[in-house]
């Protein structure tokens, strides 16, 4: 099958202020390797499977705690809340990253909740509802997608049972998590995540001795060629050398490829 190749917007640190006109993508990494399937009758529009790890293309604009605070005229207010927000982004620890945004969140929820209305919030989180209808029709998931996919469906749910309970500040609350949810399994936010994980076995491998002269000198290598490729905007390829970099640095040799 011949590759295919995804557009999204890229994330900056000043991006999530900007509405992003194009399908939001969700890739845990290269979705250009052989193996993916025709996704035409998909309900995400594009579920593969590759070598590596599986990709998923949702085609709606989801709610971003920035886009919602700019929306809403509120920046200005929550100013200390959004830029912690956006700090969290770059956590070299993927977990307390999460539990930074998940927070900030939390103390966003109100001033959104009240400068947007009971309609302006069921609105705003209407798309959620429909990435959870296509994720209900998916009948195979790759099993590395698949915790992340359940953690997004029961975030989802949640939302829709706060709504229907009129629990606006939770409903927002826990929408705007599963959007993040979303986007953490995103194309930049995952090359930043390997990066950050081949760095550590680098580290360790220097301290330890556990992997041997020329994978540490080749993994060394392939790490920085990622940092230039994200720097320089080439995405798949920072992903597929950080990859590769891990995979020697934590002394997995040549079999992630």
């Amino acid at each position: 099958m011949a590759p295919r190749t995804f557009l999204t917007a890229p994330v900056t640190r000043g991006g999530p202020f900007v509405r992003a006109r194009s399908r939001v993508l969700i890739a845990v990494a290269l979705a250009l390797l052989p193996g993916c399937r025709d996704s035409g009758s998909d309900p995400l529009a594009a579920l593969v499977a590759s070598e590596i790890v599986p990709a998923v293309a949702v085609p709606v604009e989801l709610p971003t705690l920035g886009l919602l605070a700019a929306d809403a005229e509120v920046r200005d207010e929550l100013a200390p809340v959004l830029e912690a927000w956006l700090l969290a982004w770059e956590a070299d620890d993927p977990d307390l990253g999460r539990s930074a945004r998940d927070e900030a969140i939390r103390q966003a929820a109100p001033a959104l909740r009240d400068a947007l209305g009971a309609g302006g919030v069921s609105s705003t989180l209407d798309p959620l509802f429909q990435v959870e209808r296509d994720l209900g029709d998916i009948g195979s998931v790759p099993p590395d997608l698949a915790p992340a996919l359940e953690e997004i469906r029961s975030l989802v749910s949640d939302t829709r049972a706060a709504l229907d309970a009129g629990r606006h500040d939770r409903a927002l609350t826990v929408g705007l998590q599963a959007s993040d949810r979303i986007r953490e399994l995103g194309p930049r936010a995952v090359a930043r995540t390997l990066i950050a994980r081949a760095d550590r076995a680098l580290v360790r491998g220097e301290v330890t001795g556990a992997v041997d002269a020329r994978s540490m000198a080749r993994g060394e290598r392939l790490l920085t060629g990622a940092r230039r490729a994200l720097e320089e905007g080439e995405v798949d390829l920072s992903i597929e050398r950080a990859w590769y970099a891990a995979q020697l640095l934590e002394g997995k040799g040549d079999e992630g490829g």
